[in-house]
């Protein structure tokens, strides 16, 4: 169903370039042409053809390509990594019937596997023009399946139709023109960098989105972020804030600001030092959103409007968010609670996950599991996670507070706060510390002692990386996970 955006812009602006590389340039003509070519040699290379199809290739163009020729033949997709260790726990929660591979996909699963080179592709592609697979779809049908991006240990597999599709995708165009129309300048065809990746729902619309107004994508790898940021010029990125903190240590420090460069942060903390460091080195044209898998984008706000580093904006004209204690009463304005959403866009369901069904959606609302509060302007404030809010020895501490103060001590490069039960079962505060030049952990101490002096006496781990997901929440559950190994290697 997607790809038919790209035919359309292919008929209304044949010689518009889609795609934009170091390597060249793509125009809609001809990326309509190949998909066409790709989904005629599927139909007659998958026989029968598969229900759901996950697709794992390293470039992005090819990869770009299979889901669009995919979603001509009515077949859903997924995208699952490159990285083995990665891809087998996400082909266990997607089910697909197929997975279509550029090399060996070394791991156990129930799905066929056909590899698929990048050989094969450019003959496929460079072939004679075929005639176009036309197909008659259902508009409830599901063509796009992803992994709801909580930070719990479970992962949730979540079904989108061709309606939902088409209704997001739409939102968050209209949405990103009017975002930005009435503070500055926007181009008539924007030229995207996408950062979030194949696997994130949420990166997966915007790139299509920009397509969808004839707008460009750029066809790039992580490591060439920073030369494509100065050379190809793009003019919008949908990035978290350690993308954006990757990019500029990783940036050469003459390079002059991006004038025309307006970043979308998708994230529930953008902390104040992180805001300067942008404006300073990379743009000043930002707008902060809060975006789940499950309901898309809830809060917005441009970063001129920005009063706290935990602001999520201000909650979107089609969304309801109301705070609730746990027996879901609604709290009153100011007060930090549970958040809830009720929209028409909401997925109602886990696909065969009935308890966490259950769980996070109830009576037309659901539960992302983020801890908030609400002012009497619709202003919505993120606290962290349900399950960061820690009890030690009787007193409630929040881990991202605790972070977030943490982590501009001099010499702490990285850092998060996770818990650990010790020989009795009772939960411990730990933490995870990336050290970087000048580290003491004596200022460690002494932050924690003037701001946190209830909090009971703290275990340290060492680590190269924290882990998060791909809205920079921290994945506190690995954390725990790494301590207990390490715990039990030290007893063998």
């Amino acid at each position: 169903m997607y790809d038919r955006f790209i035919e359309h812009v292919a008929r209304i602006a044949p010689n518009k370039v889609a795609m934009l590389s170091f390597d060249g340039s793509v125009t809609f003509a001809k990326m309509d042409a190949d998909i066409n070519r790709l989904a005629r040699e599927l139909l007659n290379t998958l026989t029968p053809l598969p229900k759901i199809v996950a697709v794992s290739y390293q470039q992005m163009h090819p990869h770009w390509m299979l889901l669009m020729a995919l979603s001509r033949l009515g077949i859903a997709t997924a995208s699952v990594a490159d990285d083995s260790l990665i891809a087998a726990k996400e082909v266990s929660v997607l089910k697909p019937d197929l997975i279509i591979s550029d090399a060996l996909f070394d791991i156990e699963t129930q799905a066929q596997v056909r590899v698929l080179d990048l050989e094969w592709y450019s003959k496929v592609v460079e072939g004679p023009e075929v005639e176009p697979v036309r197909l008659t779809l259902d508009p409830d049908r599901v063509v796009r399946i992803a992994i709801s991006a909580g930070t719990s240990a479970d992962r949730h597999r979540i079904d989108f139709t061709a309606r939902m599709l088409e209704v997001a995708i739409l939102r968050m165009a209209e949405q990103e023109y009017i975002a930005w129309v009435g503070t500055e300048k926007v181009e008539r065809f924007p030229v995207l960098l996408p950062t979030l990746g194949f696997g994130s729902i949420h990166g997966f619309l915007s790139t299509l989105s920009i397509w969808s107004v004839c707008g460009i994508v750029l066809m790039v790898d992580r490591e060439q972020y920073p030369a494509a940021i100065t050379m190809l010029k793009p003019s919008l990125m949908v990035i978290s804030p350690s993308q954006l903190q990757a990019i500029l240590e990783n940036m050469p420090v003459d390079i002059p600001p991006v004038k025309d460069l307006r970043l979308v942060i998708s994230a529930g903390h953008f902390p104040k030092e992180l805001r300067e460091a942008v404006k300073e080195r990379l743009t000043e044209h930002m707008r902060i959103l809060y975006v789940t898998s499950e309901s898309g984008i809830i809060a917005g706000a441009h970063i001129t409007q920005v009063t706290h580093d935990d602001m999520a904006g201000w909650i979107m004209p089609w969304v309801d968010v109301q705070i609730v204690d746990d027996q879901d009463n609604i709290l009153s304005f100011g007060e930090v609670g549970n958040i809830r959403i009720k929209s028409a866009d909401i997925i109602d369901h886990f696909y065969e996950d009935e308890e966490a069904t259950k769980r996070q959606f109830r009576d037309g609302w659901f539960y992302p599991g983020d801890l908030g509060i609400l002012d009497e302007n619709g202003c919505l404030r993120i606290f962290g996670r349900v399950d960061e809010l820690y009890n030690f020895g009787g007193d409630k501490f929040y881990a991202n507070k605790i972070d977030h103060i943490l982590r501009v001590v001099p010499g702490v490069e990285d850092i998060a706060l996770f818990s650990m039960p010790n020989s009795s079962g009772v939960p411990e505060p730990w933490l995870a510390i990336v050290r970087g030049d000048g580290f003491d952990v004596d200022k460690v101490s002494a932050v924690l002692e003037k701001n946190f002096h209830n909090l009971p006496n703290i275990r340290v781990m060492w680590v190269n990386q924290i882990p998060r997901d791909l809205t920079d929440r921290v994945l506190r559950y690995q954390l725990s996970m790494a301590a207990t190994q390490q715990y039990v290697a030290t007893k063998k």
